[in-house]
């Protein structure tokens, strides 16, 4: 299913994903590695994006406070990859979270 934004998408995955395993960090429960499998996909400005289970809940949290908070906020950049576009947080969202690593990975589905 593809849902019709990162706000859906995130009430009916992230939520009650994160209420299952409250001690997670990351999507998959991992603590570290990549994976490629993907949790779920949702629209943003245009495009169809794709979220991949080694995608840290932290990232998703501060997007969807900014979305949802008064006043609502933009909290994605678009940036280029090899292949296509990924999400990544706003630079001030980012530089909250205390750390160099991006741990969202979410990306356009061509």
């Amino acid at each position: 299913m593809i849902y019709p934004s990162f706000e859906a998408f995130y009430a009916a995955v992230i939520q009650p994903l994160r209420a299952a395993n409250p001690d997670h960090c990351r999507l998959d429960g991992q603590l570290s590695g990549g994976n490629f499998d993907v949790v779920g996909r949702f629209r943003y400005q245009g495009r169809e994006w794709k979220v991949h289970a080694d995608t840290h809940y932290e990232p998703l949290d501060i997007a969807f406070r900014a979305l949802t908070g008064s006043p609502p906020r933009d909290p994605f950049l678009c940036a280029p990859t090899k292949t296509g576009l990924r999400l990544d947080l706003a630079v001030d969202l980012q530089r909250r979270r205390g750390t160099r690593h991006r741990h969202l990975y979410v990306y356009s589905d061509p």
